[in-house]
């Protein structure tokens, strides 16, 4: 690259670095200053450093088999897989030394594994529901977007912003965005929305759709009752944002939402619940009530062989914490719709066994 002029070098490499995202390069960071740290301990030199060979990952990993996760040890690797990449050199991370040591890994660190997240049911729905008065600004939002979630099966990510100072309108849905009411032949109502990023298919994006309900629960009622109330928010705003008085507006991120919430379930004694807990709760919900998997993988932006995978242990997905809200008879009928879906797709039960062990 020397050849070249440093304008265009520095240009080329800021092309490259964008492609990730700020929680990503992060995440990665983490990767590469545990295998830093690691190299300086042992005395490697920087030439063997990158490319490390084979036989260096594997030592990495020995390092902390045992002392973290396996989730954590893999995302290290990631980490130094990008560096890798974007100083153009070898990777030897898929060789069948490394994979063993990752299987390893995964093994002895089960016992630091986060717990499974819990799910929201709609008895929690019910008890944000009740304690809410949705013709307020800041409940109103609340209200749509914790259907939005759950009934859409997304990533709370997805549909709220992480903080106000990460908002950037090409991760995060905003007021611009056209929301899409539809009512079928058959006379069901439902409403759309695209939001511009997801975890899994990135600038793609994907579109969130919501099916209304007879009830005080429905998603699509919650999303027109929130833009008409705040209707006054500026269109660049995120999708969420409120109305606090005239002429201005407030942001709805996430950790103040997941606070508020359970600020009220915890008065309900309902059980503590986190992001993700939506989409889980929300794919429950949507099974047990005869939705067809593959139309619910759609839903939450599964690919068949993902969604078999995160649901493969359905009495660990539904712990006993939430008994209350799931019967012995809700797993069983969940596990028989789950075991059809594999034979349809003709998913051996083997590969989901060895597959575990890499999740």
């Amino acid at each position: 690259m020397d050849r070249f002029p440093a304008q265009l070098v520095e240009s080329a490499s800021l092309a490259v670095h964008s492609a990730l995202a700020t929680s990503t390069r992060t995440t990665y960071a983490a990767g590469l200053l545990r295998f830093t740290q690691f190299c300086d301990r042992w005395d490697i030199s920087e030439a063997d450093r990158m490319p490390a060979s084979y036989f260096l990952l594997c030592a990495f990993i020995a390092d902390f088999k045992g002392r973290v996760s396996g989730g954590t040890v893999r995302s290290w690797l990631s980490g130094i897989r990008q560096w890798h990449l974007l100083n153009h050199a070898p990777w030897h991370g898929d060789d069948d030394w490394v994979h063993l040591a990752r299987v390893a890994a995964n093994k002895e660190g089960a016992i630091h594994r986060r717990p499974l997240r819990s799910p929201i049911s709609l008895e929690h729905l019910h008890a944000l529901r009740s304690s809410l008065d949705v013709s307020r600004p800041h409940h109103a939002a609340v209200w749509a977007a914790a259907t939005c979630a759950f009934f859409g099966c997304r990533r709370l990510g997805e549909v709220l912003i992480t903080s106000v100072s990460g908002f950037d309108p090409a991760y995060h849905v905003t007021r611009r965005s056209s929301v899409a009411f539809k009512v079928s032949r058959e006379g069901v109502s439902s409403a759309s929305f695209s939001i511009p990023w997801t975890k899994t298919t990135r600038e793609s994006g994907a579109t969130v759709v919501l099916t209304a309900r007879h009830d005080a629960l429905c998603p699509v009622a919650a999303l027109r009752n929130h833009i008409s109330v705040n209707a006054s928010v500026d269109a660049d705003a995120p999708m969420f944002a409120f109305v606090l008085g005239p002429g201005s507006w407030s942001h709805l991120p996430k950790p103040s939402f997941l606070s508020f919430c359970g600020d009220i379930w915890r008065l309900a004694a309902l059980h503590h619940v986190h992001g993700h807990s939506f989409r889980i709760g929300g794919a429950v919900e949507l099974l047990l009530a005869g939705v067809p998997p593959e139309v619910v993988a759609a839903t939450g932006g599964w690919t068949s062989l993902a969604f078999l995978l995160y649901w493969r242990r359905v009495d660990e997905i539904l712990p006993r914490c939430t008994s209350k809200a799931y019967s012995q008879s809700n797993l069983k009928q969940l596990a028989c719709i789950l075991e059809q879906f594999r034979s349809r797709h003709n998913i051996p039960s083997s590969f989901l066994t060895s597959s575990s062990l890499e999740l």
